[in-house]
This record gives structure tokens, C-alpha cells and sequence, in this order.
């Protein structure tokens, strides 16, 4: 997918040195962001998953992180834990790009699904997941705080080949 706007960028892993860049953009994203405790934690976590960064050279307050993903593999599955959008650089097609490279870094590591919560009120998350091939599998009730909101969990059944496609088959 070509990226609408958006500048010249780099896609890597992040680093401790990224961490009050992360923290400043999870509570810019988020109504309940996570810890700086909880994303050192998910950036040393190399061995099942890890934080990657989109830097571009036009975002300098947050070390160039202009989004990120978090994800975690278990055995066979990926979780996308956290992906957020600098929002001065939303609607650009930064969350698809990161979402598309997490999921195909998660293949080359052996997870065949992928599974993530959102929002039942994010309707732009909703719909990119969507049309990445992500299907609504269950509700978690008052999941969310500030404020308290469902979540639904979705499942993307294959990380290989075209999952539009597959969500045609009958």
C-alpha cells in the first residue's frame, strides 16, 4: 500500500532509549495508556515479541516515532497488543503499513493467527482491521476504563497469503 503524505521512514525495533518518546505518544493515543514499567517490558522482550517503530525524520519530539506496534507470539499466535498513530500523522496509512509489516514479521517467526481487543467505539481501528481480514470472535465486557467500554476481540485466522480473499470463501 502506498502511504498517503507521509514522509521518508524507517521501520526498526525499539530500544530502552525510545521509552519517554513511547510514553509521551501512548498517552497522545490512548485514553489509558501503558506504564513506561509495561513498555520497557514489552521492548526487552525480544526473545516472544518486541515494540517496532516507524521513525520518520519529521517527528523529532518523539525520536522520529511517528507509530508503533506492540506484539507478542505464543506458540502459534501473534497478539498485537498496542499500535498507535502519532495523531498529527493519522489518516496517512501509517497504522495499515505497521499493522501489514508486524503481521508478516509475525509469520516469519511461526505464528500462523493473529488476535487483538479494540474498542467497540474505534471505528477507524474497527475498519482497518477489518479490511486486513480480522474478524469480531467475541465481547469483553467493561474491558476498557476512562471511559469503561467493551471490547471486542478479533482473530485474523491466517497470517499467509490475502486474508480478503479468505473471508470470501463460503
Amino acid at each position: 500500500m502506498k502511504l498517503l503524505e507521509a514522509p521518508p521512514c524507517v521501520l526498526e525495533a525499539a530500544t530502552v532509549a525510545d521509552l519517554d518518546s513511547l510514553v509521551a505518544l501512548e498517552r497522545a493515543c490512548f485514553s489509558h495508556p501503558w506504564s513506561a514499567r509495561n513498555l520497557q517490558a514489552a521492548i526487552e522482550d525480544r526473545e516472544r515479541g518486541g515494540v517496532l517503530v516507524l521513525r520518520t525524520v519529521e517527528a523529532p519530539r518523539q525520536h522520529g516515532i511517528a507509530a508503533y506496534c506492540i506484539f507478542q507470539i505464543v506458540a502459534d499466535e501473534m497478539g498485537i497488543l498496542d499500535l498507535g498513530v502519532d495523531p498529527r500523522w493519522r489518516r496517512r496509512g501509517l497504522g495499515r503499513w505497521m499493522l501489514e509489516r508486524t503481521l508478516a514479521l509475525g509469520a516469519r517467526r511461526g505464528a500462523s493467527a493473529a488476535f487483538l481487543e479494540v474498542r467497540q467505539s474505534n471505528w477507524p481501528a474497527l475498519g482497518l482491521y477489518r479490511s486486513e481480514g480480522f474478524e469480531v470472535i467475541s465481547c469483553r465486557r467493561d474491558y476498557y476504563e476512562r471511559p469503561r467500554e467493551d471490547a471486542f476481540v478479533l482473530r485474523r485466522r491466517t497470517l499467509s497469503g490475502d486474508p480478503r480473499a479468505e473471508s470470501r470463501d463460503p
